[in-house]
């Protein structure tokens, strides 16, 4: 798992999820759903403590409650965690404000005054620590996630809906019968022809914002909701998520299973390595939660789709290390209800199930797929509790490993109780466990709230 990294140079982990999304969201309107929005990506920060092993330092947003307790009970001793005091949406920048915690990280460069920085995802701001680090503390800041900053344009066009599609379509020979039906359009008018034409040949579509993430945006469009081009334009124009840039409209799948797979590869500096796959997830609808989860699990390995997935997967990897690409990326997919797998997207950054990858690669053991499956969910709703000793009192009882049982709760975010939300990882010996495991603890929720 961390076989990228050098060994005996200290790793610091830098949570800059808010900072990656921050001028997406900020398209929000009201002031209240962009600070919610901001703080929702923030709050994950938690599950930082799950990357890449131990040691490491870790830089987070907000203080993490289940912090001793987690490293503690999952064996992860030499793993340290700071927080600004004054947190912004920029963690980068934070870090660089407060002489604590530069002075934090420098101490664990150590004499060397080496240090290995890894981002959930490299951005601007990012690259600025880098160059005060580097610059102002004479550090040797090594990137062994983060593609040159000269590269840097690539992580930022493969992320979009129209770069990811104009790449893709070139390099994968199957494409045709790969990508959904769809069209890169310049503005809303066209987006809203394009949707229109879909109307008239009786077929879905969803209306994507190039940037962003979770969704947030999107637009679905289904033949007789809008009689006339004009009507679905005067819909889309509110959407300030849409923003003054490319907008794809493309083919609804339809998936009663609602079965939406996520590849994860590693892509290594070039000449370092081949690309290789990390884990392979999928979307798990958790009815008692009204969210999805993320599924973890062998099943999805043996299923009649993913031959084809990794293929595709590995070898737009290694057209994307050609281009000068470093560090983690997904592939977003829909199988639809004929069994066909379609490729959707690519989030070039740690994704949404790294931590669970990591952490169960790092407690339960590379082989972990031949035994568990694992169900993470990061927004349960806490009820009327807001304090982790609460939780605790809770669902204690229900942690891994509960007593004389190989299945259990790992608890993931606890920063996000002030919002009323938390987060946890359900390991299980199979899918039905897991998922029983989930609403027991829901359950457990909704007792104490009552």
């Amino acid at each position: 798992m961390r076989s990228h990294l050098i060994q005996n140079v200290p790793v610091v982990a830098i949570c800059n999820i808010s900072e990656t999304f921050y001028d997406f969201l900020s398209r929000a309107p009201e002031a209240t759903l962009r600070a919610d929005l901001i703080h929702g990506e923030q709050y994950r920060c938690d599950r930082t403590l799950m990357w890449l092993g131990d040691p490491k330092l870790v830089f987070a947003t907000y203080p993490i409650p289940h912090a001793e307790d987690f490293c503690r009970r999952y064996g992860y001793p030499g793993t340290q965690y700071i927080a600004p005091s004054t947190p912004s949406p920029f963690l980068s920048l934070d870090i660089m404000r407060e002489p604590r915690l530069l002075a934090q990280l420098v101490k664990y460069a150590g004499a060397e005054r080496s240090v290995q920085l890894i981002p959930y995802a490299t951005t601007p701001q990012f690259f600025q620590l880098v160059d005060h680090l580097q610059t102002d503390y004479n550090l040797t800041v090594l990137l062994p996630e983060s593609p040159s900053r000269d590269d840097l344009w690539l992580r930022d066009y493969i992320d979009t809906k129209a770069g990811f599609r104009l790449l893709v379509s070139r390099w994968l020979p199957n494409a045709d019968q790969l990508l959904p039906e769809g069209v890169v359009c310049p503005d809303r008018q066209q987006a809203a022809a394009v949707a229109h034409w879909f109307s008239l040949n009786r077929q879905d579509c969803l209306v994507k914002a190039d940037r962003g993430e979770d969704s947030i945006g999107h637009f679905v469009i289904r033949p007789g909701d809008f009689a006339s081009v004009i009507a679905i334009h005067e819909a889309l124009k509110p959407n300030p998520f849409l923003g003054d840039e490319w907008i794809t409209v493309e083919q609804l799948l339809p998936s009663s299973a609602l079965l939406s797979p996520s590849l994860e590869l590693f892509v290594p500096r070039h000449g370092s390595g081949e690309p290789t796959i990390t884990y392979l997830c999928g979307q798990h609808f958790l009815e008692f939660a009204g969210a999805h989860g993320i599924w973890v699990s062998r099943e999805l390995y043996e299923t009649a789709w993913y031959p084809t997935l990794a293929e595709s997967g590995l070898q737009i990897a290694a057209r994307l290390q050609e281009m000068g690409y470093v560090g983690h990326f997904d592939i977003d997919t829909i199988v639809d209800d004929k069994g066909r797998l379609f490729i959707v997207e690519i989030n070039a950054r740690r994704t949404g199930g790294t931590h669970v990858h990591e952490f169960a690669h790092y407690f339960l053991g590379p082989d972990y797929l031949d035994n568990f499956v694992l169900l993470g969910n990061d927004s349960i709703d806490s009820g009327h509790i807001v304090e982790y000793n609460e939780l605790m009192q809770v669902i204690g009882d229900l942690l891994y490993p509960m007593p004389g049982q190989n299945r259990g709760v790992v608890i993931t975010v606890t920063s996000a109780l002030e919002a009323h939300e938390f987060g946890c990882i359900a390991i299980a010996e199979s899918t039905e466990q897991a998922s029983a495991l989930h609403h027991t603890l829901a359950e457990r929720i909704r007792n104490a709230a009552g």
